[in-house]
């Protein structure tokens, strides 16, 4: 079973929120926009009962205040032990259900289950047929054949009666789907049947899950491994009869043959309690194996010092609850593949707040890495602040948290297309792009992108924006490698809704290259045309909502009038930066007017 839908209303900055959901979500957005607030809603879902519905987690608006929170889910992809047993209450393969809660006049939180079902037409089909029980109506309907000739008709009865016609004319009964509240049987089997979630909060004490009790996930993993000792090991086996032999040995078959040491504790208990008038025995039980590992089980992490894993640096806490969740989810599916009984095994959802906390770049990208592997059997929900911990060219992964304003409240947008769809190419080059522009990803943290061409913009627009006193960190300048590049990172700025300024050189053709120009080469000139076209390119795929330009003539070196011979000693970059550091080289109107323009 997979979550492929989820809507939330009323939930703390959520008003009203939908979203579609794959196997694996990068959450990205502003602080304070509501990102933590879908995964906390999730967790309350995914609870049962309620124990976590407080006032203070309703939505709160300028005009309104929410009276009730509803979480509705759409799963999909439900084996064949989870379709048989939640049958009634799915519509073509699919499980769709919400939970509503509020507060009533007692300040007592409430809940209130919800499924879409597929119910037969005709009312009187129906368990909640209100005439059911009266005779001169029920023997006038098809079911009366179902129906015993005499005596009184119980809701079992009718209900029964329901379940033999629809065995004999189901074909004939015309079926429509209808939304059902706290249906017969529902929450009692749904909070079983669901996924599991496990929220991994941002500040997470490792040593809570390195206990062995509970549902830690170092319980859970030895929950998994002891189960499969203990059913395929021979030495598990006998130690398990050596236990029930110590507990003979010291109960006896019989009461006369109890060890005569605990018979006279009993005897002594008894006539303490003489006065009451009750009977006392105190029996043993056989320690359960699981038992046995809980209370002698522990981690120790030694990098050169022994100690206990509360001990460590927060990087390598954090790491091991990784560690953890991966080895936990591969000995899971282990079981399940290996065990010859069926169990029906409950799907997974992780979330993980900040994942990059305390881990350096090289294992931010890493555990991306991992999660994602993790992803292809249960599903990882991660919201974060870092560009490593998002990659390109998994864009359709990534959703955008915003929150425009109180009354909207948080929102959220995802790009479920292929961008480059049928453009085999572009796709091509869009990837590879990776390898020479690593701090791209930092594009969907921004509050604005300015698109460049190549390295020299990168490096001297922020330059002379301090040196000016327009400087913005929230604007990321992006360099796209190549005035050929530009469409590509415009596309993805487009799909996502993430304001933008592209500035590029305009490139025009020089005549001597012309045809009968005293430079004239084919190639060359062929060259030179393909580059000017690409300026009305650029334009056609801007989107004016959220975009524009700012096209250099010629281009954007000759306004920084850069020594040639610098340029070929050092390079257009190195040789740019080191003009203008000179606090006293003035920077051109024209220079200024596009840095202003960059940090507006």
């Amino acid at each position: 079973m997979k979550l492929r839908w989820l809507r939330i209303r009323g939930f703390r900055s959520i008003r009203d929120l939908s979203l579609d959901v794959d196997d694996f979500l990068c959450f990205i957005g502003q602080n304070n926009h509501g990102k933590s607030n879908i995964f906390y809603a999730l967790d309350l879902f995914f609870s049962s009962g309620t124990r976590k519905v407080a006032p203070d987690i309703f939505y709160r608006g300028p005009t309104e205040t929410a009276k009730e929170i509803v979480i509705e889910a759409r799963f999909e992809d439900l084996t064949d032990a989870e379709l048989k047993k939640l049958k009634p209450w799915t519509v073509n393969g699919c499980l769709i259900v919400s939970k509503k809660y509020w507060i009533d006049e007692n300040d007592k939180p409430q809940v209130a289950y919800e499924a879409v079902m597929e119910v037969p037409k005709d009312p009187w089909l129906r368990e909640d047929f209100p005439d059911y029980n009266k005779r001169e109506v029920v023997s006038q309907l098809p079911i009366a054949e179902f129906l015993p000739e005499t005596g009184r008709i119980t809701r079992k009865i009718y209900r029964d009666a329901i379940k033999q016609y629809l065995q004999t004319y189901r074909d004939k009964v015309e079926w429509v789907e209808e939304r059902r509240v706290n249906p017969a049987g529902f929450n009692q089997v749904l909070d079983g049947y669901l996924p599991e979630f496990h929220l991994v909060p941002a500040v997470r004490d490792v040593t809570e899950e390195t206990k062995t009790t509970g549902k830690t996930l170092l319980a859970r993993i030895l929950s998994v491994i002891v189960s499969r000792i203990a059913e395929q090991n021979p030495a598990f086996q006998r130690l398990r009869e050596t236990l029930q032999e110590i507990k003979k040995l010291i109960e006896g078959e019989r009461p006369e043959e109890k060890l005569a040491e605990i018979r006279e504790l009993e005897e002594r208990l008894a006539q303490e309690l003489k006065p009451w008038n009750v009977k006392l025995n105190i029996g043993i039980e056989t320690p359960d194996i699981m038992k046995l590992f809980q209370l002698g089980t522990n981690i120790t992490l030694d990098d050169g010092v022994p100690t206990g894993v509360g001990e460590k640096g927060h990087g390598l806490q954090r790491s091991l609850i990784f560690a953890l969740i991966r080895v936990w989810a591969a000995e899971s599916r282990r079981t399940q593949r290996e065990s010859s009984k069926e169990i029906r095994e409950r799907s997974h959802i992780f979330a993980f707040e900040e994942p990059e906390l305390f881990l350096h770049p090289q294992m931010c990208r890493a555990t991306y890495e991992s999660l994602k592997e993790i992803s292809k059997t249960d599903q990882i929900f991660i919201c974060t602040h870092s560009p490593y911990f998002i990659n390109m060219e998994d864009y359709r992964h990534i959703v955008i948290v915003r929150k425009p304003d109180l009354e909207t409240g948080t929102i959220v947008h995802r790009v479920s297309e292929e961008l480059f769809e049928g453009d085999v190419e572009k796709k091509k080059r869009f990837n590879m792009i990776r390898f020479f522009n690593p701090d791209r990803n930092e594009l969907f943290f921004a509050r604005k992108v300015v698109l460049v061409e190549g390295a020299t913009e990168k490096v001297v627009l922020p330059l002379l924006a301090r040196r000016i006193g327009c400087f913005d960190h929230t604007v990321s300048i992006i360099d796209c490698g190549s005035k050929f590049n530009l469409t590509l990172y415009i596309r993805v700025l487009n799909a996502f809704r993430i304001p933008y300024l592209v500035i590029y050189d305009e490139d025009p053709i020089d005549p001597e290259l012309r045809p009968g120009g005293p430079r004239y080469d084919p190639d060359k000139f062929k060259e030179a045309q393909r580059t000017f076209k690409e300026n009305e390119k650029i334009e056609n795929t801007i989107d004016p909502q959220i975009g524009e330009t700012m096209m250099i003539k010629d281009n954007f070196e000759s306004l920084l009038d850069i020594s040639k011979s610098r340029v070929e000693k050092i390079g257009k970059p190195l040789a740019a930066a080191e003009k203008f550091s000179n606090e006293n080289v003035e920077i051109p109107e024209d220079v200024k007017r596009i840095v202003r323009k960059v940090y507006e």
